[in-house]
């Protein structure tokens, strides 16, 4: 023991071998630990650096894609701008990277999407109705479209449009007035008034002017009309109705020309009848008067012998 301070010396532990060992296995543990996770830390970079690399190559075909889908208007300003920065971080991209393709939607908005809603509305209106929308039209889809977030829902317009008169008049109606109007031919029109500053248009009134075939249906002469006390009035060339009111008079027509056939025969027969009769007593005349000479010159011959 050594002197000190107290007059008294502390020697330091000595290590055992089993302890020297456990040390050096610990060092060379940590020492591991330390280069894996460097290694890994150095994998995730590569990884993100090749993620980031990848994302800036196809940043363009993506950005077409979407503004495609803006133009056709399947998609509204602040969704393609949303969609852009879910690809940025989807990708790690720095907020730069996209800076120039959220520059791009802002003027798109700005300077293209008035024109583009108006020119898609106007041709949804034309490829429908055969027209332009009017001022008033117009401006009621687009304010319908600024309630809806933006989106152009070209097929939602175009199934409000044929679901007007207008359209149903254009494209002839039900099934029932296109049979009618190809039976009957076209119906008379009325003028309706455009809604919406729209021009005036042209409606199916649903009646119809036909031929009644006068020129084809049989009459009955002055004495067959007093012999049955009926007169048959004039019947009008045409004739204009709904087409029930046509069905009913196209009955009455039947009815007409079967009661003028059956009188026209009847008179026939009876005439015939009477031709016949007077053939038959002229016949029994004549028969007489041979058979009584027959008798008187028999009598005469009989006398000779």
């Amino acid at each position: 023991m050594g002197g000190g301070r107290g007059g008294t010396t502390v020697e330091a532990p000595k290590e055992s071998p089993e302890q020297r060992a456990y040390y050096a296995q610990l060092a060379r543990d940590i020492e591991t630990s330390r280069q894996k996770k460097e290694e890994q830390e150095q994998a995730e970079a590569s990884r993100l650096a090749n993620l980031r690399a990848s994302g800036r190559s196809s940043l363009g075909s993506y950005s077409n894609i979407f503004q495609q889908q803006l133009k056709a208007g399947a998609l509204t300003s602040s969704a393609a701008a949303d969609q852009l920065r879910d690809y940025q971080q989807r990708y790690g991209l720095e907020a730069g990277d996209i800076e120039p393709q959220l520059q791009a939607i802002k003027q798109y908005e700005l300077e293209q999407l008035p024109t583009q809603r108006e020119t898609l509305v106007q041709r949804t209106f034309q490829d429908i109705l055969g027209r332009k929308a009017s001022g008033q039209e117009l401006q009621t889809r687009l304010d319908e479209i600024a309630k809806s977030g933006g989106r152009l829902d070209v097929n939602a317009i175009a199934d409000s449009l044929k679901g007007s008169d207008e359209y149903k008049e254009k494209v002839g109606g039900s099934y029932l007035e296109n049979y009618y109007r190809t039976y009957f031919g076209p119906s008379e029109k009325e003028t309706v008034k455009g809604v919406e500053g729209a021009p005036d248009w042209q409606k199916s009134t649903g009646r119809y002017t036909i031929s009644t075939g006068a020129a084809f249906s049989p009459t009955l002469d002055e004495a067959t009309q007093k012999t049955i006390g009926l007169k048959f009035g004039e019947m009008p060339e045409k004739f204009t109705g709904s087409a029930g009111e046509i069905e009913q008079m196209q009955q009455k027509l039947r009815q007409r020309d079967e009661f003028a056939y059956n009188s026209g025969l009847t008179k026939l027969q009876g005439q015939i009848d009477s031709d016949i009769q007077k053939i038959k007593r002229g016949s029994a005349k004549e028969v007489a008067e041979i058979s009584s000479k027959t008798g008187i010159y028999g009598n005469l011959v009989s006398g000779f012998w």
